[in-house]
């Protein structure tokens, strides 16, 4: 296979879903994973089963990129292993769902289009209001081991003097949504693009679903599985608590590790904990991201795409009773670290007892019938301990039993002070053995 080989027996149409990063992706992708053979069942191949090239992968390897820090072998050959698998499916559709895609630049486009031969390809960009994206990426951003303050952040984005530097570079090369239906469009023609809306806050996640299911022609009641991992946000106090502990980290995980115990650990954990009031754009920035959803929104009514949703949804409101990203109090940001320590306790503890168990449980049992009663005995001690702890009754006939071991450790004591008193009326030259004077 070539470096970016062109498919020979693709199907009629190829779907490819290519973001934008924090539009419901994540989502979409679950539900479409754990539904896979019921996709196949309504005649929509979507790859990336047991045994078969991995989406993400791919698209990483079509770029040429690498996690940092890691040099992860299963990257390279996964773009051609999954136009390949295109190619060979038995179905008129297939759908590759993945954010990067949003990344590619023309040269790349033209390759990914290229790759699937005679296919109809088509793109399909789902969009969301500026101002969710904002907060959403930047929660994100921390999660994958950025430090930035929402204040740096937020101030970077919007100045245009500083869209070359992070972290606003790649804040819009992710959400440039005109841009990058420019690049697409290029490629494919206007007419082969739709852009699906992600319906404003209070709407079920089914709506989107729907949206999305009606344009690559399945039937959303047939998904019936449900998705077995979400992409969960975390409060305030407990987005602060990770940025704070990837600045003690100093980026000495790679991405793998950081992914696994930061971003798939802490923060899922953290996703646990109940924060009421969730946070959103802060009022003084709504003026610059409603200029640029006005902008946005006349670009692509001019280029004529086709719209699942409204455009409308893309102006950003402000959410009432909603929390600024960076508001944490010093007292949040404590029970949050401690609730993030007293859970990676837990679980390092429940994992190390599993490897650790069968050597302490499944050793031959030594010692005789005497080992047994007193070990009887303590666990009669432990119960009757852990009820005194509940019980007013219980707790009063502990009392009785450990009185008495008091009692009988001061008969010990004078027995012994006595018998002491007694050998010291003995002179010390007799038990040498000598006669006194």
């Amino acid at each position: 296979m070539t470096a970016l080989m062109t498919g020979s027996a693709s199907p009629p149409r190829v779907y490819l879903h290519i973001g934008l990063h924090k539009t419901g992706t994540t989502y979409l992708q679950n539900i479409f994973r754990a539904n896979r053979e019921q996709l196949r069942a309504q005649s929509l191949e979507f790859p990336g089963g047991p045994g078969e090239p991995t989406q993400a992968l791919a698209v990483w390897d079509l770029q040429g990129r690498r996690p940092r820090g890691v040099d992860d072998k299963r990257i390279a050959g996964q773009w051609d292993a999954l136009v390949e698998h295109v190619a060979q499916t038995a179905h008129p559709a297939a759908l590759i769902s993945e954010e990067r895609l949003s990344l590619c630049t023309p040269k790349q486009a033209r390759a990914v289009v290229a790759a699937f031969g005679d296919s109809d390809v088509e793109i399909i960009v789902t969009a969301r209001d500026l101002g969710r994206i904002a907060v959403s990426a930047w929660q994100e951003a921390v999660k994958n081991d950025a430090t930035w303050t929402w204040s740096l952040f937020a101030d970077s984005i919007k100045d245009p003097a500083k869209q070359t530097q992070s972290p606003a570079r790649g804040f819009w090369m992710r959400q440039d949504l005109v841009k990058i239906c420019e690049t697409w469009e290029g490629v494919v023609g206007a007419d082969r693009l739709t852009v699906i809306t992600v319906p404003r806050p209070g709407a079920s996640a089914d709506e989107l679903l729907g949206r999305f299911c009606r344009t690559v022609g399945v039937d959303p009641a047939g998904l019936t599985e449900d998705a077995k991992w979400t992409n969960e946000t975390v409060g305030v106090a407990a987005t602060e608590v990770i940025r704070r502990v990837n600045e003690r980290l100093e980026g000495r995980l790679n991405k793998h590790q950081h992914d696994k115990v930061v971003k798939l650990t802490i923060v899922q954990m953290l996703a646990r904990r109940t924060e009421p009031v969730r946070f959103a754009l802060p009022p003084e920035e709504l003026d610059w991201v409603s200029a640029r959803a006005d902008e946005t929104i006349a670009a692509l009514r001019d280029h004529g795409y086709r719209v699942v949703g409204d455009l409308d949804e893309l102006r950003p409101a402000l959410r009432e009773g909603s929390r600024r990203p960076d508001d944490a109090t010093d007292s949040e940001l404590l029970d949050a670290s401690l609730d993030a320590l007293a859970m990676l306790s837990e679980d390092y503890a429940r994992l190390w007892w599993a490897r650790r168990r069968n050597a302490v449980e499944e050793v031959e049992e030594r010692g005789g019938v005497g080992s047994r009663a007193r070990a009887a005995v303590f666990k009669t001690q432990q119960r009757a301990a852990d009820l005194a702890d509940r019980s007013p009754a219980a707790a009063k006939a502990v009392g009785v039993v450990l009185s008495a071991r008091d009692r009988a450790r001061e008969r010990a004591r004078r027995r012994r002070q006595k018998s002491a008193g007694a050998d010291s009326d003995t002179p010390a030259d007799a038990d040498r053995g000598e006669s006194p004077d």
